[in-house]
């Protein structure tokens, strides 16, 4: 599983983003995945969940969906936005770092329960 530490907190996230003004989701994921972790052409698997937010005095809706990459993911992912990227790795699903985000941890036991996730983020 790919994880990003961002260059303005400590924690491991799932690698995502904003959707564009006209932009499809799946052009979205995409593009982030790119924009992020230089992660291209992978294959959308399945929607894990949706999610409602309120978090920083915003009201959004997050998609989370299960990807996998076409190339060799045994191979290091390169932090391809430096200025937004402190670091990005491939992580076992039973080996997630202790400073991973809470949220992060509930849509990875969700992923491996099989769960389809929504509700609060």
């Amino acid at each position: 599983m790919a994880l990003v530490r961002h260059t303005y907190t400590d924690a491991w996230y799932l690698p995502g983003g904003g959707v564009k003004k006209g932009e499809s989701i799946e052009a979205a994921l995409l593009r982030e995945l790119e924009e992020e972790v230089a992660v291209v052409g992978p294959k959308i698997e399945r929607a894990l969940g949706v999610y409602h937010s309120q978090r920083e005095a915003k009201d959004d809706h997050i998609i989370i969906y299960a990807a996998r990459t076409v190339s060799d993911a045994s191979s290091d992912l390169q932090k391809a936005d430096l200025m937004e990227i402190e670091e990005a790795r491939w992580f076992s699903l039973d080996q997630v770092p202790s400073s991973t985000s809470a949220a992060t941890v509930r849509r990875i036991s969700e992923y491996r329960s099989g769960a389809t996730g929504s509700g609060a983020w």
